[in-house]
């Protein structure tokens, strides 16, 4: 749902989705069953059509498959014309959930580390989250997905972009203590991992 959510960012109401497969010869045909399963849930539940796609055959060694999202959508209303720059001296950051969820819970799987506590993903389609959010205050003048680079990429962002410095209160940034054990561990710092709904 990257693609979704990076245009509920700019204010924009996401219609349409296409999928391009870029698959390794001898791919399981129930894997992709799968996968094609869980795409169709998921655009169905977000209120979006999946409405064309594009496959392609590697040779077996040559690469893993792969999933490339691409997107339409409705322009955001006049009201909403950026919501990418507009940071100002005195705004807030307001997160709508824990940090490193999702970025944790993908490591873990593709690494095949287990963790005493369950870490679950929060990749969840925001759209809706974000319309709701403009109607309620359309005084709000900027968004971000936080999933490439986490919460400090999207905030450094943000001030490079608007000109401003950002501080930030670490000790009230919500982590979960799963995730921050983990990316204890691991090395990582929970305000650079992947964040799907914040």
């Amino acid at each position: 749902m990257a693609p979704v959510n990076d245009l509920a960012m700019g204010g924009a109401e996401p219609l349409y989705l296409s999928a391009a497969f870029i698959l390794e010869e001898g791919l399981s045909i129930d894997l992709l069953a799968r996968i094609a399963e869980s795409m169709g849930k998921a655009a169905e539940a977000a209120g979006i059509e999946i409405v064309t796609g594009d496959t392609k055959v590697v040779e077996k060694g040559k690469g893993r498959w792969r999933l490339h999202q691409h997107h339409g959508h409705r322009p955001s209303a006049a009201r909403h014309p950026s919501l990418r720059a507009n940071a100002r001296p005195g705004d807030l950051v307001l997160l709508s959930g824990y940090l490193g969820d999702h970025g944790i819970t993908i490591l873990s799987e593709r690494q095949d580390i287990g963790f005493e506590a369950p870490i679950e993903s929060d990749s969840a389609a925001l759209h809706t989250l974000v319309r709701d959010m403009l109607d309620a205050s359309p005084a709000i003048r900027c968004m971000r997905d936080p999933t490439r680079g986490g919460l400090s990429s999207a905030i450094n962002e943000i001030a490079v972009l608007a000109k401003v410095g950002v501080e930030l209160n670490e000790p009230a940034i919500p982590v979960r203590e799963v995730v921050r054990g983990a990316c204890e561990l691991l090395g990582f710092d929970p305000l650079y991992v992947a964040t799907k709904a914040s």
